[in-house]
């Protein structure tokens, strides 16, 4: 009888972990990355104007704030820089002015108010772990910010502040590479 209740229990486990979403790879061999997404992310584009010129935002954001989903949206962004100008082989005083100017952006764009700031290199590469307290605190912006040669991406998890460092933020950062 108690051999028949476990299995019988672990046979709906097993059942109801196959509808569990399995996530998506988001592979742009043509962009040098690869990420994985809950879900399939929408992609667009954004021109900015610069104190150093134009410049494009290449953006793929999945909102899953009307999923069950312990954050509510996931992004990967990249820019290119002029490598005269912009280059991970450059003195760490420049990328660490690129990446507090970066910082500072998307801090002052979410009206949020930084909370800490982390290294986190990928491979050789330099990069920072952040995270940001916006929507009058309600809600937690994680991001991680690669300068890979002169490419700067930047990954944003999004989620309120009490599901804050759930498992998915970091499944999403440590699916993050490049490809050739």
């Amino acid at each position: 009888m108690r051999t028949t209740r476990i299995l019988s229990a672990l046979f709906i486990i097993l059942l109801l972990s196959s509808f569990a979403a399995d996530w998506m790879v988001l592979e742009k061999k043509d962009k040098g990355f690869k990420i994985s997404f809950p879900r399939k992310p929408e992609e667009s584009e954004q021109s900015l104007t610069t104190a150093i010129g134009p410049m494009m935002m290449h953006m793929w954001l999945c909102d899953q704030s009307k999923y069950k989903d312990d954050n509510g949206v996931y992004g990967i962004i990249y820019s290119d820089y002029p490598d005269t100008l912009v280059s991970s082989d450059f003195k760490d005083e420049l990328i660490d002015s690129l990446f507090s100017n970066t910082i500072s952006g998307s801090v002052s764009s979410m009206q949020g108010e930084l909370l800490s700031t982390t290294v986190t290199p990928y491979k050789t590469y330099p990069g920072l772990q952040v995270k940001v307290k916006f929507a009058d605190g309600q809600g937690i912006m994680n991001m991680k910010l690669y300068l890979i040669k002169s490419r700067m991406y930047i990954m944003e998890v999004g989620c309120e502040k009490d599901k804050d460092n759930n498992p998915y933020i970091d499944k999403f950062f440590n699916s993050f590479s490049t490809i050739k």
